[in-house]
């Protein structure tokens, strides 16, 4: 990882992974990286962004956080939150990479990018889709799947075909199709594992 990406981390470390999601922003990047190497897109443009993409949530009192995960709240109120947590990572996202002396010529598709990574329904660009892929990705990871199951409840079998049929091929969910590839080889590597525990 280059440096000035390094710097960004360390600055980013105290925001991260506020939602009960240890690990979030560290194998989002991680699935950002792999994706990088296999599509086209900006790394100077990516990598800054899938760090600083969920920083906002920290801004949010512990209940905000977690209403999105409430099934007894709105669409509107979990709508609500998210882009609160979009506009204060907005603003962090600024100072970090103010703070970093980032290509100011950089800065504003970054900022935009984070600005609706979790309520715009189209992508505006092969960085906006591999970070927004990426953070997607976290959901067929081991840490991303087991969340899942507890925060929702879900047993093993209701999970994997939920993402495996609802997810992976819907319209619009995916931006690259390596990312799709990724997420079915993670969902194969959640069923061998399921499958060694339980037998």
């Amino acid at each position: 990882m280059k440096k000035i990406f390094e710097e960004i981390w360390k600055l980013a470390l105290p925001y991260q992974d506020k939602r009960d999601d240890k690990g979030h922003a560290e194998i989002t990047t991680n699935y950002a990286v792999q994706l990088l190497k296999l599509e086209k897109a900006n790394e100077d443009v990516v990598v800054p962004a899938i760090i600083l993409h969920d920083t906002g949530w920290s801004q949010l009192s512990s209940k905000d956080r977690m209403l999105i995960f409430n099934h007894q709240a709105t669409k509107k109120q979990k709508l609500t939150v998210r882009y609160k947590h979009q506009d204060a990572g907005v603003k962090i996202g600024r100072e970090i990479l103010e703070k970093v002396n980032y290509p100011s010529e950089l800065i504003p598709e970054i900022l935009e990018i984070i600005s609706q990574h979790d309520t715009r329904k189209d992508f505006i660009s092969s960085e906006d889709g591999l970070v927004r892929d990426a953070d997607k990705l976290w959901r067929f990871s081991k840490t991303g799947f087991d969340a899942d199951i507890i925060r929702n409840r879900f047993d093993f079998w209701g999970l994997y075909d939920k993402l495996k049929e609802h997810r992976i091929e819907k319209d619009g969910f995916f931006y690259f199709k390596q990312a799709k590839k990724l997420a079915y080889k993670e969902l194969e590597k959640r069923k061998k594992e399921y499958l060694r525990e339980t037998n």
